[in-house]
């Protein structure tokens, strides 16, 4: 084991005692012991192009669930594109602002699996990844099958586990953590876009779910 009290954080990210996880006593930095033990992915926040293709962080982050969400498809509708499925939603201020009714910088990203289809739609002109955007619609499968476990998104890394399980490896020091005093007030915490909420405190975690939650629909398909 390459930190101390390793079996303490199997136990607060679910991993049961049978898993097989390999061994490393070299020294690591704390995302890389997430990774090791099948919790956590790193990546490059920047794409590097545009308009910005999601698909590969699907197909790497979904391993990290199997069997849940084994049989999980992923389609998207970049800036420019046409929308085949037509899906009804009401145009809100930031499509209407935009170009050509949004479609120039509008996303929409869906994940259909088990008799569902959750999408969400976003404006961005950057090159970057939309990785809460991704992590919301990975969570709302999850939660429809049932387990507690929730992608979470800290910066250029992702961590799996369960809500209070993660939180608690913050608190324990398993994950570096904001100290000190939010530049935020509580109120403006709150205000913070879905997209933009980050895992720098245990309290953080909670509003990224919530607020991923309330940007994806949900509809039954054949």
């Amino acid at each position: 084991m390459a930190i101390q009290n390793e079996r303490r954080l199997r136990e607060l990210l679910q991993i049961s005692s049978g898993a097989s996880v390999p061994d490393d006593n070299r020294p690591e930095y704390w995302d890389e012991t997430f990774m090791r033990l099948g919790r956590g992915y790193g990546f490059d926040p920047e794409a590097g192009e545009y308009p910005v293709d999601h698909e590969d962080l699907f197909r790497d982050l979904l391993p990290l669930v199997s069997p849940l969400l084994n049989g999980a498809r992923f389609t998207q509708v970049l800036p420019g594109e046409g929308d085949v499925e037509q899906e009804a939603r009401a145009l809100g201020p930031a499509d209407a602002a935009d170009e050509d009714g949004g479609l120039n910088s509008r996303y929409t990203l869906r994940l259909r699996h088990g008799g569902r289809r959750y999408s969400v739609t976003f404006h961005d002109i950057s090159d970057y990844y939309n990785i809460n955007a991704v992590l919301a619609l990975l969570n709302a499968a999850l939660e429809a099958c049932g387990t507690s476990l929730r992608f979470f998104g800290f910066g250029d890394v992702v961590i799996l586990g369960p809500l209070q399980g993660v939180q608690q490896a913050m608190r324990e020091g398993f994950i570096p953590g904001f100290e000190g005093e939010s530049i935020f007030e509580d109120w403006e915490m709150e205000e913070l876009d879905a997209w933009s909420e980050s895992g720098d405190t245990p309290e953080s975690l909670v509003r990224q779910l919530a607020k991923g939650r309330d940007r994806v629909r949900i509809s039954l398909v054949v």
